[in-house]
């Protein structure tokens, strides 16, 4: 009887379908792996950067023989199997590099880490564990001793090695890279959970949770601590509200409970990590999540949705948020903060009424009974600046008084007397900002901006007619740091004084000389090692491993001057700018603070190159501006690199929007389209005509600096009320630190390019 809709197949096709419909479950199921499995592609997990290099490209009619015997035909299969592994025939590589094995000298590790990468990345975890382990053994002490342990650990959890990823995992761990950091939190807690060690499991899940909520890491080890709690580990934790507590929560009784990413707290502490690593929107969708959450709970939820809205740049609706915070729980301890960040909001507005809500508002914070000495030093450093913003400087000066005495950290006070003491300056008062800056210098000795305080404070016994103390601190500035901001000031200031009769200041004592890039130094057996094994990777077609191996070599050994300068230049080579200037400091930082131009000389094309230095002058024809200037702004903005963009979408060698340079563009008679901006002759045509314009409408270079960081409106505030105290005090006022900071490395750097060039430009 057939049953009415029901169609009968045949036996055999009907045990196909059923046979069909299991594969197909199984394959869904397959393709339903749980988020905190390893990858089935082993190339989706995170891969360090040794890993994900350019290939070397061989020559098309260099070949490799089958059996390579001579010394370059091993290199150039050493050459190959790297291209190999690192393109998509991993095994094929991992093989010919299997053949190498004990017959390129001290390229044995490099050979053993691609090999090992190379069977990790074909599938055989198992076969790698071994090759890669003696390198991981040597993670201190070989430049790929930590990548290679690195790569164990992903070995020993595609193994299903739960308790080698554990071991393996904690020994990365003691100094790990942040970047990949996250992934081996997550592999450490599944291979916890996998011992039955689920207390161990859920403070790395927490710790990833709640530090690196950004991550992929994060978002599948949160499933896992999901699916900890449906299976009972613990109940659900009250959430930590402090993030410094996360891993001390401990009930004494029984197991810990278990972390709930989902519990509101935690919600509220994933999405706060969110908005300050600038996550805008996924601290917003986040936020959108909460539940049942209590009065104080959503108040903090306002709050970080503040925090969020104002990375967004959403200002306006920031403000809102914090303010919702503050109306929600009026009497506790957070709203007063978000009275202080509704404030900020305020400031990124220009219009005369938001100033005044501004003032008020920060007035009210400081008035309120409790003391937070946190939010007294934020609110009343916010204040000072404000009013001295609008040219009150009596007032800016009553309101940094506040600041003194305030238990905050050290670069805070810092701040705050260096404020004060400068505001007694401007306001006549030069007595009293000469003792306050003599105690900034007993007090502060190791601070940034001590040789601020140096400089200023001679400025104020000169203005006590004690130029003889003047000149005498003003020689300690100049002689001991003569190629900083303040060493330039200060010997300009200097010159003048002698000049006009001062007599010579008695020398004090000499400062200890410099390392620079001519020291002469004994041989080094192991510095030379290091430097015939980068020369063997460079003939092995392979300049980024040797820049690596270099870099890890002058970290090891600060002081070789020719570890140093043989980093520099691969890494100038392979266009690591970052790396450039790392090396450069560690190595010569004392020979860049008060080295001579001779002495420099080996870093001058390194550090301050003069790129594009026909494009600058056709730029500038005409204008009077220093070509230098140009150059300072270009090593400020991208380091000479043209295709370079930012997170804001800034583009090219002198960073412009997009928006911008089609303004300014069109003022030029040009179309310009946003793919032209990593054209050098564009760019810098652009860039420099945007700054001319600056500097025709402010009438100063500080200003116009200024403008080029912080927007023309916000300096055209600043120009009304700073300006007419002069061109030094002006920079030391601006209000924005980063703006000011920025101004200051420019005219530093301008005046180093003058130095390091003087014989060019005779």
């Amino acid at each position: 009887m057939r049953l009415p809709g029901f169609i009968r197949f045949p036996d055999r096709i009907s045990v196909v379908i059923a046979t069909l419909v299991l594969l197909l479950a199984a394959g869904a199921a397959d393709s339903r792996a749980a988020a905190w499995d390893m990858p089935a592609r082993p190339r989706d997990a995170p891969l360090p950067r040794s890993a994900n290099l350019p290939p070397p490209r061989l020559a098309p009619q260099e070949t490799v023989p089958a059996t390579p015997d001579a010394p370059q035909q091993r290199r150039q299969a050493l050459a190959q199997g790297v291209a190999e592994v690192l393109t998509d025939q991993p095994a094929a590589g991992a093989a010919r590099l299997a053949d190498l094995t004990g017959r390129v000298g001290e390229l044995e590790d490099v050979v053993a880490y691609y090999q090992g990468l190379g069977l990790y990345l074909a599938g055989q975890p198992d076969k790698a564990r071994p090759i890669l382990a003696p390198l991981a053994a040597q993670a201190r002490t070989d430049f790929l001793g930590r990548d290679a342990l690195y790569l164990s650990v992903l070995c020993a959890a595609a193994a299903g090695d739960a308790a080698e990823t554990l071991r393996l995992s904690a020994n990365w761990l003691t100094s790990p890279d942040q970047a990949l950091a996250p992934y081996i939190w997550l592999r450490a807690a599944v291979a916890a959970r996998d011992l039955g060690q689920t207390d161990k499991s859920q403070d790395f899940l927490r710790h990833l949770s709640l530090f690196a909520p950004w991550t992929r890491a994060a978002r599948a080890g949160d499933a896992l601590a999901r699916e900890l709690c449906r299976q009972g580990a613990g109940a659900p934790a009250a959430p930590d509200r402090d993030r410094s507590q996360d891993q001390a929560q401990d009930q004494g009784q029984g197991a810990k409970p278990c972390y709930d990413p989902d519990a509101p707290g935690n919600v509220l502490l994933r999405a706060e990590g969110l908005a300050e690593r600038g996550q805008g929107q996924a601290a917003l969708g986040l936020l959108d999540s909460l539940a049942d959450a209590d009065t104080g709970q959503q108040a903090r939820a306002a709050y970080i949705r503040g925090k969020a809205l104002y990375a967004l740049r959403r200002t306006q609706a920031a403000r809102e948020a914090f303010a919702t915070a503050a109306a929600i729980d009026p009497g506790s301890a957070l709203a007063p903060w978000a009275l202080y960040h509704e404030a900020r909001c305020l400031w990124r507005s220009l219009a005369p009424d938001d100033a005044t809500r501004m003032e008020a508002l920060l007035r009210q914070v400081l008035a309120a009974p409790d003391r937070d000495d946190r939010l007294r030093e934020a609110a009343s450093r916010h204040l000072t600046l404000l009013l001295i913003e609008q040219g009150r400087f009596t007032e800016a000066l009553a309101a940094s008084e506040g600041l003194a005495g305030l238990a905050v950290s050290k670069d805070l006070a810092a701040q705050g007397a260096s404020l004060t003491a400068l505001l007694r300056y401007v306001t006549g008062d030069y007595a009293r900002a000469e003792t306050e800056l003599a105690a900034y210098g007993e007090q502060f000795p190791g601070e940034g901006w001590a040789d601020g305080a140096r400089y200023w404070r001679a400025r104020a016994l000169m203005a006590l007619s004690r130029e003889a103390e003047a000149a005498a601190l003003l020689a300690t500035v100049a002689n001991g740091r003569p190629n900083t901001y303040y060493g330039g000031r200060a010997a300009t200031v200097l010159r003048t004084l002698l000049e006009a009769g001062q007599p010579t200041p008695p020398a004090g004592p000499a400062p200890s000389e410099p390392r620079c890039p001519g020291a002469v130094q004994p041989p080094d057996a192991a510095a030379g090692a290091v430097l015939a094994t980068a020369a063997d990777l460079r003939q092995a077609l392979l300049p980024r491993l040797a820049e690596m191996l270099l870099e890890f070599a002058a970290r090891r050994a600060p002081d070789r001057v020719d570890l140093a300068l043989a980093h520099l230049e691969a890494a100038a080579a392979t266009g690591r700018r970052a790396a450039i200037m790392r090396t450069a400091w560690r190595t010569f930082g004392a020979c860049l603070l008060r080295g001579s131009a001779a002495e420099l000389a080996p870093l001058r094309p390194l550090l301050y190159p003069r790129a594009y230095a026909e494009q600058v002058k056709t730029a500038l024809s005409g204008s009077g501006v220093a070509p230098d200037i140009v150059f300072s702004l270009i090593r400020q903005e991208s380091f000479f690199d043209p295709r370079i963009v930012s997170g804001a979408g800034a583009v090219g060698l002198m960073q412009l929007m997009p928006d911008t340079a089609r303004a300014v563009g069109k003022r030029l008679g040009l179309a310009i389209k946003r793919s032209e901006l990593t054209d050098p002759d564009i760019n810098i045509r652009l860039g420099t005509a945007f700054f001319l314009e600056r500097l025709s409408r402010t009438g100063n270079l500080p200003a116009a600096l200024a403008g080029y960081n912080a927007g023309e409106n916000r300096v055209a505030l600043w120009n009304k009320s700073l300006a007419p105290l002069g061109e030094e005090l002006f920079i030391e006022l601006i209000p924005y630190t980063e703006t000011r900071d920025y101004v200051r490395r420019i005219l530093a750097n301008a005046m180093m390019y003058e130095r390091l060039y003087a014989e060019q430009s005779r």
